[in-house]
């Protein structure tokens, strides 16, 4: 390659030289382009990469402080009717309730939002989880029919 470089001509050379001048200063400009405008998308992520990374945080601190919490007493399982029936009445959901074996059946009339809050919060107080809910359409109004069955110990 040096050998066909010195052979050209002065003038020649330089034109090459100029050329290869032209293509690697291209480049850097390339380059920096490219540096600046990755820069600047940074520049414009940044705030919500770390919003994300406080609520992660925040999530974090509140998991150890589930984890840190003792598990709530299990209520025994003739006590469970009456239990499930008053946290049924203090949602306006009419609800009876009967040990089946290793379960719980409930059947009442409620509306939706009311049932799955009171859902949530047998599942939360109690650890209680239905393994069959059945519900009938809504009458005008706006109770529906329930059927739910629990499983006692599920966790």
């Amino acid at each position: 390659m040096f050998a066909w470089y010195a052979a050209r001509a002065p003038r020649e050379r330089r034109l090459l030289l100029l050329a290869a001048m032209v293509l690697v200063g291209g480049g850097l400009v390339a380059v920096a382009e490219h540096l600046a405008d990755e820069r600047e998308r940074l520049a414009r992520s940044l705030p919500a990469a770390r919003l994300a990374y406080l609520g992660m945080e925040q999530d974090s601190l509140g998991l150890a402080a589930l984890r840190e919490r003792p598990p709530a007493a299990a209520t025994p399982l003739e006590a469970l009717p009456d239990s499930i029936r008053a946290a049924a009445n203090a949602r306006a959901i009419e609800a009876e309730a009967r040990v089946a074996g290793d379960r719980v059946e409930v059947s009442g009339h409620a509306t939706l939002p009311a049932l799955i809050d009171w859902l949530a919060a047998l599942h939360a107080e109690q650890r209680l989880r239905p393994g069959r809910l059945e519900l009938q359409s809504a009458s005008a109004d706006g109770r529906a029919r329930f059927e739910a069955v629990f499983e006692v110990g599920s966790k």
